[in-house]
């Protein structure tokens, strides 16, 4: 929008109207100063395109569209990283922890850069400042596939195909990949180190690419909400954010799928594998997904670069407004983020003196210290702060849960996970944003059922501890130790009956003993000498000759106890995502109206800083603790293969219920001093500050 700051003349001298008179159709597009004739714009369009057909997209409802689509795009990259983890895990063997350290990038960029980015952005032309972000999205998308391009699919997966069988670094006489028997024969062999096995470079190309999705976030989020709130009239926000918000989240149930189909392609989808997908060994093209999203980004930032500063009905609305002003009665301007009230002048914002009107890094401090003043923000970003880590560490890791808990498949995880519980988030957005649009409730009303959701959520992931598949009797031989005495808690498979047998432990594929329902590692680790038609035989480790182990675990109606853990599941996302709206809506309403965006980027400062940063570290040592079997690369202990399921479920359960029960006893504090705040009047609470400040004055 081709702007420059002009200045009108006071309102007590606006009977004059500097402003020309137009129609409507007009006067959405621009408004012209009489003594210089400069033109303030509010025309969609990039430089010296923006023709006549586009201004009828300058609505309130096409930037709805626009910004729920990149809202999708964006929530379908975060759900593709976490639904990609475990096969991230397998390729460049990390442990979990080591993977939440990578995936921090992220929060570091957001601490480093939410609140100087929040506060410069809110002055500048935000829909361009949002276009930015999301094309640094873009070409983190891009880097994050960039080391299967430099790697490759690695020896791992490259000897599960007919075209490396020769290669195969399974100790298998049975076609190559498919299960390791016993052959006293046979010396076992050292892994093979493919290059980029020992590299830090595909760890350092993840983190980074982290790093700047983390910007492109963090300016979409702090930069999109408060355009919207500025450019709809305030009883309409329930119902937008309620619109926007489960559009969004069509975002991860499509990054989940999207997930689940790349992850049914082989790793090197110009290969013929010799296993399955639901193959424990099985690595899917996880980089593949990337490129598309990185494309979809690039091409839709432009759309929203596209929309002007200002939308013509908030400005024809202003200006309405200021003629109301101009016969004595009060009003506040509308879009605060672009327009300052100065002793009693109204300054347009534009291009042509910008650089002259730009705010000191030096206010920052002054609007933080009373953002941090203000009980309400305080509260609610602590309250914000116990239940991110909760459900960032708890959701981050939700598919591999599931894959390890429920005996599911990476594929099958990564599906469900997404296109179930959050379709009933979203159906809890948006009947909770337009139950509060039209009910109007009172900001106590709001906070109180926050806390009521809070105090659920701790009872039912309590309840998360006693839900999950009994895998069977673990045949897992005795807990390592080492010099000195000490473990880890990790086990050694090799046992008398299989000792002579060189099984491998980087190879996993379970084999059950129905008759005792004793699980093993792999028919090899049960001492068998054949493997046909997924029956094990002539197994050393079984009690008699005749005994037999078949493929898989030993776990019985384990799909039953998981359709119940996803009923439960959907019903929590469901009655939590009812409290989102109203929640946002004290954010927007408990500051200043210009303070808006820095509010948002004190939060995810907050956020990123205490729950963000360290919520994937704490969930993914929980995992590494309760891992029971780890395998190797290149001598050194790699990502982990086998998990003690129970250990994992109180631990993983019971710390997420922690973090949330101190969020609602925040969310209580919230509910007590928000008090008589109107969510659906701004200029009200303004006005009511105006008067606190002026009594406290006088006092």
């Amino acid at each position: 929008m081709g702007d420059t700051y002009m200045e009108l003349e006071p309102l007590a001298e606006e009977t004059k109207s500097p402003i020309l008179a137009k129609p409507p159709e007009e006067f959405s597009h621009e408004i012209t100063e009489e003594r210089t004739g400069t033109v303030v714009t509010a025309r969609c369009g990039i430089g010296c395109f923006s023709p006549e057909w586009v201004q009828r997209l300058a609505t309130k409802q096409s930037f709805t569209i626009v910004f729920s689509i990149l809202g999708i795009v964006q929530g379908m990259s975060w759900s593709y990283f976490t639904a990609t983890i475990t096969t991230l895990e397998k390729r460049f063997k990390i442990s979990s922890q080591t993977a939440g350290i990578v995936m921090t990038g992220n929060e570091i960029s957001q601490v480093l850069f939410s609140l100087v980015l929040a506060y410069y952005g809110n002055r500048g032309h935000r829909p361009r400042w949002i276009a930015v972000g999301v094309l640094l999205s873009a070409f983190s998308c891009l880097l994050l596939s960039s080391p299967h391009l430099f790697y490759g699919a690695g020896d791992g997966a490259l000897s599960l195909t007919k075209e490396f069988a020769k290669k195969s670094i399974t100790n298998s006489t049975q076609p190559a990949g498919r299960m390791q028997i016993c052959e006293r024969r046979l010396a076992q062999r050292d892994q093979a180190c493919g290059v980029g096995e020992l590299s830090l470079v595909p760890l350092f190309l993840i983190f980074t690419s982290q790093f700047l999705s983390g910007i492109g976030t963090l300016l979409f989020y702090t930069l999109g909400g408060p355009y919207l709130d500025d450019n709809i009239e305030k009883t309409q926000t329930p119902m937008l954010f309620g619109i926007t918000f489960s559009l969004r989240l069509i975002g991860p149930v499509l990054g989940f799928l999207l997930a689940s189909a790349c992850l049914k392609v082989f790793i090197n989808p110009s290969l013929q594998p010799i296993i399955a997908s639901d193959d424990p060994r099985w690595m899917g093209a996880w980089w593949l997904g990337w490129l598309m999203l990185g494309g979809v980004m690039a091409v839709t930032s432009l759309f929203i670069a596209m929309f002007p500063r200002e939308l013509p009905e908030a400005v024809e609305r202003r200006r309405e407004n200021r003629t109301k002003g101009s016969h004595g009665i009060m009003s506040l301007p509308d879009t605060p983020a672009d327009i300052g009230k100065v002793d009693s002048q109204i300054l347009f914002p534009s291009q042509n003196n910008l650089d002259s009107t730009l705010p000191k890094l030096s206010e920052i401090g002054t609007t933080l210290k009373s953002l941090i003043r203000n009980k309400v923000n305080l509260y609610n970003n602590l309250s914000s702060v116990f239940y991110m880590f909760s459900s960032i560490g708890f959701w981050t890791y939700m598919p591999k849960y599931m894959e390890t808990i429920f005996m599911q498949t990476a594929v099958t995880a990564s599906a469900i996970s997404g296109t179930v519980s959050i379709s009933f988030q979203a159906a809890g957005l948006l009947l909770s944003g337009a139950l509060i649009s039209k009910y109007q409730p009172s900001a106590r009303k709001l906070a109180a059922w926050n806390v009521c959701l809070g105090f659920i959520y701790v009872l039912v992931k309590i309840a998360f501890t006693q839900l999950g598949c009994n895998p069977g009797n673990l045949a897992h031989g005795s807990l390592m130790v080492h010099e000195g005495g000490s473990g880890d808690g990790s086990w050694n498979l090799t046992t008398t009956c299989n000792a002579a047998c060189n099984c491998r432990v980087n190879k996993i594929l379970p084999v059950c003993y129905k008759e005792e329902q004793t699980l093993y590692y792999s028919a090899c680790h049960a001492g068998c000498s054949s493997f046909v038609n997924n029956t094990g035989t002539n197994c050393s480790c079984l009690p008699t000759a005749e005994s037999t182990v078949t493929l898989g675990t030993c776990s019985e109606g384990c799909y039953k106890i998981f359709l119940m853990f996803l009923a439960i599941n959907s019903v929590i996302r469901f009655l939590d995502s009812s409290g989102r709206i109203g929640n946002l809506l004290v954010i927007y309403r408990c500051v200043d109206p210009k303070e808006k965006s820095l509010a948002i980027g004190l939060g995810i400062f907050l956020i990123s800083i205490f729950a963000l940063l360290p919520a994937p570290i704490v969930f993914g040592f929980i995992f590494d603790k309760s891992c029971l079997v780890w395998g190797t690369k290149c001598g050194t202990k790699g990502n982990c293969w086998l998990y003690d399921g129970e250990t994992l479920r109180y631990a993983y359960n019971l710390t997420a219920a922690g973090f949330t029960f101190i969020g609602a006893m925040f969310d209580v504090l919230v509910w007590y001093h928000v008090n008589d705040l109107d969510l659906y009047d701004e200029d009200k609470n303004v006005e009511k500050r105006r008067q606190n400040n002026r009594r406290q004055a006088s006092q």
